[in-house]
């Protein structure tokens, strides 16, 4: 019953900041003080050409960025799990350990790197070409869409590769005997095989696209290009006026909108899934392709995306930290090399509870989703216990609702208990909606795990007089412990590169590394917070490092499934 207790609260507790959202848009005023029931809220929001415009933008912010995944995932999903490309495991290793640069460092990297102004790549080509600024510019959607579409390829990638694997290649076979060339078979049969997969990638990393703010935020923010996420920030984080929650809920209700009709898609395809099963009980052999010498060709395909994806910007980030004004890195600039950059942030994490904040909230994050994972999981796996099904379900919401959405919840409620709990502004709103947000990674991760310990283990603890209590402590959690391990690693390395919650939540309070990275970067000292996010990067590499050499099968098994 303490187990049901807290799945119940839970899915209480997400029912509730989803309820928040959509409430909030009929409050006209501040919430706790003078709020009042009104409709004013969307008819500014709607009557307001700035909304129009910026619906475009996050309409074409989510289209750019599903193209660019297609371009990349699919062919390197194809190349890697399909053909003799050389380097495989190499390149499988580097997918893995994409979560090591957070996506706002990449931004940042790139910003360094395509700037008008600074960039490296436009300064090398004013060597070339007679313009005072650029010729390259950053600043516009299709880089926006192009930037995230490289952070989210990888989760593309992952998705659709085990379809790939499952692919009977006798259907292949089949097409090549009746004369259809490689890329007919690969027209024609592979991918319609693996369509599910494929749709089911889009919409989801569409979905996520169009609810992203730290790369509309670094990179339209300073030249009035909006998107819904933006907008919904700087309706409550004002530096001139009061903050307008019920317009911020506004734009939240509108971002799930999307999200609902891209979800409403995916299950009516899925009713006619019969039509794409290729995995029967006829045994079959998966074999992989000769590309002959194009393979080579492949593998450079592939290490295109790392580049620009991984190494180019982390670079750029990393010759940022050592330089006081960004330039080509010549024998003069390699004279004013200083570790100015890494004095000042350690001691910027050292003072005003950085890394106290910081460490403290990846470690409540970790450990509270790892055990209300476990226990929804118990319910909805082993228990006939009703309504466990709906608890499952509930648990799956935070896929489907923005995070900035839940950040706006949070912040709501806590200005409305903000007499009677201390609960606004600190560091226990951002570890509340880290904890909401990953829940529904940390249960499927989990449910898969108990679903494969048989029944028959609980049934013998029970025989011997034992309580299902002590078959949950003795049996399952010991066998679940590399699980349990691996989501706690996870969730934590999650919320430590997570900025954009906490910086909906932000206070002088809670002040953790990723958001001070965020304000060192917008108050123009680009030199401390590119030698914090390096600090950051090396500090995740060390404890996935350590994770690696603890459970290597079960992390590099389960890594990609976020």
């Amino acid at each position: 019953m303490v187990l049901f207790a807290i799945g119940i609260s839970v899915s209480v507790l997400i029912c509730g900041l989803i309820a928040v959202v959509i409430w909030a848009t009929f409050l006209k005023g501040l919430p706790g003080v003078d709020a009042h029931f009104s409709l004013v809220n969307y008819a500014e929001v709607l009557f307001d050409p700035i909304t129009w415009g910026a619906g475009l933008n996050t309409l074409s912010l989510g289209v750019w960025t599903v193209l660019v995944n297609l371009f990349f995932a699919v062919p390197m999903a194809w190349l890697i799990h399909r053909t003799n490309t050389p380097f495989k495991n190499f390149f499988l290793t580097l997918m893995f350990l994409h979560i090591l640069l957070p996506g706002f460092l990449k931004v940042m990297g790139w910003i360094m790197l395509a700037s008008p102004e600074i960039g490296l790549v436009n300064q090398l080509l004013r060597t070339f070409i007679p313009v005072e600024t650029g010729p390259l510019s950053i600043y516009n959607v299709f880089s926006m869409g192009f930037l995230q579409g490289l952070i989210l390829t990888p989760t593309m990638f992952f998705m659709i590769s085990g379809p790939l694997l499952a692919v009977d290649p006798s259907f292949e076979e089949c097409a090549e005997v009746v004369g259809a060339t490689r890329l007919r078979s690969l027209r024609f049969v592979t991918f319609p095989l693996v369509k599910p997969a494929i749709v089911s990638a889009i919409i989801y990393n569409f979905m996520t696209a169009v609810s992203m703010y730290e790369v509309a935020a670094l990179l339209g923010g300073a030249h009035n290009i909006h998107v819904f996420s933006t907008l919904m920030f700087y309706s409550f984080s004002r530096d001139i006026g009061l903050p307008q929650y019920g317009i911020a809920g506004v734009y939240g209700v509108i971002l799930l909108i999307p999200t609902l009709i891209a979800l409403k898609v995916y299950q009516s395809m899925l009713q006619s899934g019969y039509r794409y099963a290729t995995v029967t009980g006829k045994g079959y052999k998966q074999k992989l392709i000769d590309l002959g010498r194009w393979k080579w060709a492949g593998a450079g395909f592939i290490g295109v995306y790392f580049l620009l994806d991984i190494f180019l910007p982390f670079l750029a980030v990393a010759w940022s930290s050592l330089i006081p004004r960004l330039r080509l890195p010549t024998r003069a600039a390699l004279a004013t090399v200083t570790a100015d950059g890494y004095r000042s942030a350690a001691v910027l994490i050292s003072e005003g509870g950085v890394f106290v904040n910081t460490l403290e909230l990846v470690a409540s994050v970790g450990i509270a989703v790892m055990l209300i994972s476990l226990a929804i999981s118990w319910i909805v796996v082993r228990s006939d216990l009703p309504g466990r099904y709906a608890i499952d379900t509930i648990s799956m919401l935070p896929h489907a609702v923005p995070t900035v959405a839940f950040a706006f919840a949070v912040t709501f409620v806590g200005l409305l208990l903000v007499r009677r709990i201390p609960f606004y502004g600190s560091l226990a709103s951002i570890i509340l909606a880290h904890t909401m947000a990953y829940t529904a990674f940390g249960t499927r991760s989990m449910n898969a795990s108990l679903v494969q310990i048989h029944r028959d283990l609980e049934d013998a603890v029970q025989v011997c007089g034992g309580s299902r209590v002590v078959a949950l402590r003795k049996v399952l959690v010991p066998l679940l412990i590399p699980t349990l391990f691996f989501t706690t690693i996870w969730v934590t390395l999650l919320s430590y590169r997570e900025v954009t919650m906490a910086l909906f939540l932000q206070t002088p309070k809670n002040i953790i590394l990723a958001t001070t990275i965020w304000s060192r970067w917008l108050s123009g000292d680009s030199i401390t917070a590119a030698a914090l996010g390096v600090i950051m990067t090396i500090s995740m590499g060390v404890v996935i490092s350590i994770a690696l050499r603890l459970f290597p099968s079960i992390f590099i098994g389960r890594m990609g499934t976020r």
